[in-house]
């Protein structure tokens, strides 16, 4: 009797772990069901495209660049976030500390600028999109770079003043596309100008470009200043779009 009991319990347990697995194995995935598209709700204000949802069904808003989406190395829900949408890729972040949980967001497939029909230029196509699905005024790309403009000055230099023997430093900054060319002169009362640093060597002149696109940096420095340096200094960039100068007075003290 007790090694029937035993086998009895023993068959029940066995039939219980199969209906718990069989259960499981139910339940254990996205329970799409069939796909009822009358029962679709339209997404609104979907800024990078639509796509279809976790049950390949309804379409739901796509996720924007720099948000997070569900990527197929993570474990996570299948619809936690979402699916990015139009030129954006779901990428799993590297930049995060070693004791983070991991996580992927969207990166824009094509980081290139891009020059919008409404004279903006968008960092890429992807930050396009987005203002062409908020405006919905027929904003299309028309080239895959800034959009051209002539120069203007974003940082003038300032007057300077300082003694004879000593040194004075002064700094332009402009953008423009394509990027401007930088020059300095120099103007006295009475004189021509002068392109610097002509063959002056206590004056050096250095131009670079920034960090966003068509932006220049130049810097004029006057060594062991001479009362001959009491001048106007002025400062040009230029491209084929235009040009913009600033200037600033350099007083020599004796």
């Amino acid at each position: 009797m007790v090694a029937m009991n035993a086998s009895c319990f023993l068959l029940f347990g066995i039939f219980y772990l199969l209906d718990m697995a069989s259960g499981q194995q139910q339940t254990s995935g996205t329970d799409c069901g069939e796909c009822d598209q009358s029962s679709c709700y339209p997404p609104e204000e979907c800024l990078a495209g639509m796509v279809k949802d976790s049950c390949d069904c309804c379409y739901v808003c796509a996720r924007k660049e720099g948000q997070l989406c569900d990527h197929s190395m993570l474990d996570s829900d299948d619809s936690a976030f979402g699916k990015c949408g139009e030129n954006l890729e779901c990428r799993i972040r590297t930049d995060l500390d070693p004791a983070d949980p991991p996580e992927a967001t969207c990166f824009c497939t094509q980081t290139q600028p891009h020059c919008g029909s409404n004279g903006v230029t968008y960092e890429n196509i992807c930050q396009l999109t987005e203002a062409r699905y908020k405006l919905r005024n027929g904003l299309r790309a028309v080239s895959r770079e800034p959009c051209r403009k002539a120069p203007t000055i974003t940082s003038a230099p300032q007057n300077q003043r300082n003694n004879t023997g000593s040194y004075v430093a002064m700094l332009c900054e402009a953008d423009g596309w394509p990027a401007p060319a930088m020059k300095w002169t120099a103007h006295k009362p009475g004189k021509a100008s002068v392109t610097l640093p002509g063959t002056n060597s206590r004056i050096v002149v250095h131009s670079r470009g920034g960090s966003a696109y068509g932006d220049v940096t130049s810097w004029l420095l006057i060594t062991h200043l001479l009362e001959e340096d009491d001048a106007t200094y002025t400062c040009f960039a230029e491209n084929d779009m235009g040009s913009a100068s600033s200037s600033a007075h350099v007083y020599v003290v004796l």
